[in-house]
């Protein structure tokens, strides 16, 4: 089983655990927890929304790296190497995409 492929799978819970609440709008303006954009401290509907928007990517992006990991779990040792820099590339492109895509959000719906 390769351990990569687990570290993976873990993190995917845990995007898909932390976006859940951001998608039903429970998570109230904060310095912790959210988007951390200045347009979505404009107000609490802003922040709601923004945040939404955001857990909706997080959430389909943890879906993708634990698809990920569920083909990673069983190959074997082999293809260790190869696995670790094709996950490298898309986690690392999904975390640009979500972020570029919340930013381009936040400013296309921007209030003035």
């Amino acid at each position: 089983m390769n351990p990569i492929a687990i570290i993976h799978g873990s993190a995917a819970l845990l995007s898909i655990g932390l976006s859940l609440p951001l998608v039903k709008r429970k998570i109230k303006r904060n310095q912790w927890y959210g988007v951390r954009s200045p347009e979505a401290f404009k107000s609490e509907a802003r922040w709601l929304e923004i945040n939404e928007y955001g857990g909706r990517l997080l959430l389909r992006w943890g879906i993708v790296i634990a698809g990920m990991a569920a083909i990673g779990l069983p190959l074997p040792k082999k293809y260790w190497f190869v696995y670790v820099f094709g996950s490298l590339v898309v986690i690392l492109g999904g975390l640009g995409m979500v972020t570029t895509r919340i930013d381009r959000y936040s400013a296309k719906t921007k209030k003035h």
